[in-house]
């Protein structure tokens, strides 16, 4: 007798009495399909032939009720549940590192309530992001998250790892949205956050489910923040011959309080080659892009403000036009065919500092990057995306247009690369990630990113799921 294939076959039909025949499958095409996100490792690795680590079974649930039962099963036989979205994340976070139990959760994706007074919309975890955009827009509102992957990712995809939308300046992150949460534990019992998110009746635990990415529970609804939308929006573009200087023209229109929906600034190598490729501008600088929205008088104004700050600090005025053009085509440096792909290596080193930091992050994660890979004919760029009152996220990436053929040695190379970029930016002050995420690609840095508070971590990982079978292999767990 296989006695791995008959464990398996009565896991299988345990779970389909759970969520029904059709919504289960072990076929090998839909386990190779759920064997890869949109991290380049596995991608990489199916690229050069290598076998793919697969889930032993995928399933869909439709209710917080059958994932809590799935969870009975889990605990019962140790085997891993590994949460899934939309499958856009680009750190690992969804893949079956153990194999076990992939649970997809788009069947979940039901809008319950739009509430016109307050301005909130609950939803089920499974929906995607843009379809719950066009659903409140017909009320003349706005989810005001607007990520690259809305088009793929789901809700819960989006506040697992604490995602961040092209607004989050003034709108705030995925986390910052979220107002209370529905979550299933890793032991079965079906938990609601308090209704509000702002109050002082005990710790803010609800936070411990935004980020964990799976490892502390699956986030099954959630309700968040809405907006309406703008009455006017307006761009502007500015050039800098001085990254610097702009850096500091983004510091002073966030520090006075200027609420800008987004400023984007490249540096001077992505002005030179992806402002080029995309949106067909050749400046010799850092490009810089702001916006204001709004009641048009008080979003004028605050743009005149902001452009006096960069005129003050030697920008030039690029107008409307190269404004407006890269809004219109903000997504498409992450989409084919302009987005970074195969077969090129790439990663996105991405990092978060205060302002006074800021400077020597970029600096030290870019001689890391491209002094200590020479050979290679690493090419590092980045530009500051996500603005706060305190600083700045650095969204920076390697490129290596001709990596090891070799699957193994490709990927020593890569982690290689990564561990000199997140050695740069922890003895700098920065952190190992803004918005996508852990995963299992940084997992291995989160012990140093926490020093002595990671025991801690732990020891709350192992209350919360004393069999370690939520997404092991995630976030250091």
């Amino acid at each position: 007798m296989d006695r791995a294939l008959f464990q398996q076959e009565m896991i299988r039909s345990e779970i389909a009495e759970i969520v029904g025949e059709e919504y289960v499958s072990t076929r090998e095409s839909d386990r190779l399909v759920y064997s890869t996100d949109w991290s380049w490792m596995p991608q990489m690795w199916l690229d050069r032939g290598k076998p793919l680590m697969t889930p032993d079974i995928i399933v869909h649930p439709g209710t917080p009720e059958e994932i809590a039962e799935l969870t009975f099963v889990a605990n019962k036989y140790k085997i891993p549940i590994v949460p899934w979205g939309g499958g856009s994340g680009t750190q690992g976070g969804a893949l079956p590192m153990f194999g076990g139990i992939l649970l997809d959760t788009k069947r979940m994706n039901r809008i319950l309530e739009i509430d016109e007074v307050s301005l909130t919309a609950t939803a089920e975890a499974g929906i995607i992001i843009q379809q719950l955009e066009w659903a409140v827009n017909e009320r003349g509102l706005m989810f005001p998250h607007y990520a690259a992957s809305s088009n793929c990712a789901t809700l819960g995809g989006a506040l697992a790892p604490r995602g961040t939308g092209t607004m989050s300046t003034k709108y705030g992150k995925a986390e910052d949205l979220v107002l209370s949460m529905e979550v299933v534990l890793p032991t079965g019992e079906i938990i609601n956050t308090a209704p509000v998110p702002q109050h002082a009746s005990g710790p803010d635990w609800f936070r411990l489910f935004l980020g964990s990415e799976g490892t502390f529970g699956i986030i099954t609804k959630a309700t968040v923040q809405l907006d309406y939308l703008p009455e006017a929006r307006y761009m502007r573009a500015v050039l800098f011959k001085d990254m610097n200087a702009a850096l500091e023209a983004g510091r002073r229109i966030m520090t006075r309080r200027l609420d800008p929906f987004v400023i984007r600034l490249y540096d001077h190598e992505s002005t030179r080659t992806r402002v080029r490729k995309i949106l067909g501008y050749e400046f010799d600088g850092s490009y810089m892009v702001i916006g204001f929205d709004g009641d048009p008088d008080i979003a004028k104004l605050q743009q005149q403000k902001a452009l006096d700050i960069c005129f003050e600090l030697g920008a030039e005025d690029l107008g409307e036009e190269p404004g407006e053009k890269w809004w219109n085509h903000r997504y498409d440096f992450y989409y084919p065919p302009i987005n970074l792909k195969l077969p090129w290596m790439y990663g996105t080193t991405e990092t978060v500092t205060t302002y006074d930091k800021i400077q020597g992050v970029y600096y030290a994660i870019k001689e890391a990057v491209e002094g200590g890979f020479k050979e290679w004919n690493v090419r590092w760029i980045g530009h500051f995306s996500h603005w706060f009152h305190w600083g700045v996220m650095l969204y920076s990436r390697f490129i290596i247009e001709e990596p090891p053929q070799d699957a193994q040695e490709a990927l020593r190379l890569h982690n290689r690369v990564w561990e000199a970029a997140m050695t740069a930016a922890i003895e700098n002050g920065g952190m190992i990630n803004e918005h996508h995420g852990v995963g299992v690609k940084l997992g291995r840095y989160m012990r140093r990113q926490f020093k002595d508070a990671w025991p801690f971590l732990l020891r709350l990982k192992d209350a919360i799921d004393p069999n370690h079978i939520m997404n092991p292999g995630k976030t250091g767990f």
